[in-house]
């Protein structure tokens, strides 16, 4: 017992002494929420060179520590957008950077009894629905199964799912010609066809495709043209698939953001079984509308686990907000039972932020294993997870709630599972005069990291390499170890280390061997200085980065000479600027400051043609600025 107390004070010391972390989340942070950290706060590693999200909490709880978080993060302010996976902590695990490309849709899967990492990734044209391509990533996150449209249609953004019969369940769009006289537009007018395509993982082939045109009336829709459907230019978009699920039967739920409903398709015939909500309801709503009156809704999934003899249990995330000419209303994730053989429906739980939070667009309702109900907030950057009964756990920001409600910051969906990753690169590693930063994109299982040495001077002769034919390692001495913590582990080297070769090795919880860094030249530290050697994981022959003294002088001087400027500008500035917007308009209060809003967010239409946000623009221009501060 004593000794296993002192083991433990030993790994406390070392903790303490010769490692460190990238930064924490905020708990509660005003400074955060009203945006003087930026719209989407981010923070640097030196061993990747990559940016992962600082988050901010505002609850927290114990039963919301199992498994990482999926999102991919996307809008104005994201300047580096991708697919990101995030640990219990809020720190980054994973991050792989699709250049001018946005991301959707990032899940794991179970395919063939293998589980893969899924996402969609595309790009957007002015006036269009967005064309990409799904990936299914596997456990090494290599790219084993690319998917695409079929029958000359792209795949859209707005599903990706593996079904469980293991196929690839997707949205096409197809610009249609169509007779749009009952709802007062021309004979010869044009719509964006909605479109569901089921294909076959492995050989790409059509299975099933099933379009909304042949089987809705026009007549149906929650949304006027509003001046669409003229021309092929700019089509109508009368249905807007936004999730489409496949049940153990065969059949496919389907929900229509502009019909402010769900469709049951038979999936042998594409005929309609039932619809819940919009102009035709089939149910009666036993809630007195609690349970059907959903507007703009998405991700709409059975739940197979919650099904009784007698119904069966649907979640929804019900956005309750369109935008231009309709209420913003709070959204909120959404879970009913429909009884089938009566036509019934009733609510079964909602689940409401406590702000609350109106998103015009996007958001996700999944039911973790656990029982616990994750709400992702599309349009503005937060996900809540609840208890089952709908009290808040834990709720989450991923950029500033000052940036709420003007799609600076958004993502998609957000989604919770298990996933063990085993990058095939090795460790990265920065290594600077007195630490070495050290990380590696993907590995989940690292939980020590192990400073090793070698060429020390030992009683006057120099230790050589002793190589292991099997390993094709090398055999090096021990100096210190420390527990991995967050994505960058910052190890300390200490002062009196002799030797002028270093490595890092990763060890999993049991003490197994992972994988090392290549080895790393530490040379005399006083002719290393202030140089940081970056050592990429990919790449074991050569540094990635050399910073000469001449190069470090003047940029210490240019950053001297900005701080300077900086403090002057926010002596004069910062005053104007907090009395500017205690008098804000129309805002929505974040601690303490009042924001101006965009009440129609759908009025933003320079952004998407389309009238719907969902599509994200990425930042190229280097200055993003608010419009109250312009």
């Amino acid at each position: 017992m004593a000794l296993s107390l002192l083991v433990r004070i030993a790994a406390c010391l070392a903790l303490i002494l010769y490692a460190r972390a990238d930064k924490d989340s905020y708990w509660r942070s005003q400074r955060y929420g009203s945006g003087f950290d930026g719209p989407f706060p981010l923070q640097r590693y030196a061993s990747k060179g990559i940016r992962g999200p600082i988050l901010n909490y505002w609850q927290r709880s114990v039963a919301c520590s199992n498994g990482y978080t999926l999102l991919a993060p996307r809008g104005p302010a994201v300047r580096n957008a991708g697919p990101m996976i995030l640990d219990s902590e809020g720190h980054l695990v994973w991050f792989k950077e699709y250049e001018y490309l946005v991301t959707f849709n990032v899940n794991v899967y179970t395919y063939k009894g293998e589980k893969y990492l899924t996402y969609w990734t595309g790009t957007q044209v002015d006036g269009a629905h967005p064309v990409g391509v799904g990936y299914m990533l596997n456990s090494h996150y290599e790219e084993v199964y690319k998917i695409t449209g079929v029958n000359g249609l792209d795949f859209d953004m707005h599903e990706f799912q593996i079904t469980l019969n293991d196929t690839a369940l997707f949205v096409a769009y197809a610009i249609t010609p169509a007779d749009l006289r009952e709802v007062g537009g021309l004979e010869d007018g044009w719509i964006w066809d909605g479109i569901i395509q089921e294909v076959d993982v492995e050989t790409n082939e059509l299975l099933f495709e099933w379009r909304a045109s042949e089987h809705f009336s026009f007549a149906e829709v929650d949304r006027e043209r509003e001046g669409n459907g003229d021309s092929k230019e700019q089509p109508w978009d009368f249905f807007h698939i936004n999730s489409v699920d496949k049940d153990e039967k065969g059949n496919f739920l389907i929900s229509s953001r502009f019909m402010s409903c769900l469709a049951y398709i038979d999936g042998r015939t594409g005929d309609i079984i039932w619809k819940l909500g919009g102009k035709l309801n089939s149910f009666v709503d036993l809630s007195e509308g609690a349970a059907s009156n959903i507007s703009w809704q998405h991700h709409a999934r059975f739940q197979k686990d919650y099904d009784t003899e007698t119904t069966r249990a649907i979640t929804i995330f019900d956005n309750s907000s369109r935008g231009k000419g309709a209420p913003e209303n709070p959204s909120r994730g959404l879970f009913i039972d429909i009884d089938e053989t009566n036509m019934t429906t009733s609510l079964r739980q909602e689940y409401w932020n406590r702000l609350p939070i109106s998103s015009q667009s996007q958001g996700s309702v999944q039911v973790l294993d656990n029982g616990n109900v994750l709400v992702g907030y599309g349009y503005n950057a937060a996900w809540t997870e609840f208890s089952s009964d709908g009290e808040v756990l834990c709720e989450v920001h991923f950029g500033s709630e000052y940036d709420f409600y003007t799609g600076q910051i958004m993502s998609y969906r957000v989604f919770k599972q298990d996933w063990v990753g085993r990058p095939l690169t090795n460790p990265d590693v920065a290594l600077a005069e007195t630490h070495a930063s050290v990380s590696w994109n993907g590995a989940t299982e690292v939980a020590t990291w192990v400073l090793q040495g070698a060429f020390a001077q030992q009683n006057g002769t120099v230790r050589r390499f002793v190589y292991v034919e099997e390993m094709k390692d090398v055999e090096l001495d021990f100096i210190l170890a420390v527990p991995k913590t967050g994505f960058e582990t910052v190890i300390n080297i200490p002062p009196d280390c002799p030797y002028r070769k270093l490595r890092i090795v990763g060890l999993d919880k049991t003490g197994g061997y992972l994988g090392a860094s290549p080895l790393m030249d530490w040379d005399d530290p006083k002719k290393l200085g202030l140089e940081v050697a970056v050592y990429d994981g990919e790449d074991e022959d050569e540094m990635k980065v050399h910073i000469p003294p001449a190069l470090m002088f003047g940029m210490g001087f240019v950053t001297a000479t900005a701080v300077v400027l900086c403090a002057l500008l926010v002596w004069k500035y910062v005053p104007f600027c907090t009395w500017r917007r205690s008098f804000a308009k129309d805002g929505h209060e974040v601690g303490g400051t009042q924001r101006q809003t965009v009440n129609s967010g759908e009025e933003l239409d320079e952004l998407d043609d389309l009238s719907d946000l969902e599509y994200g623009v990425r930042a190229d221009d280097p200055l993003l600025t608010r419009e109250e501060d312009k």
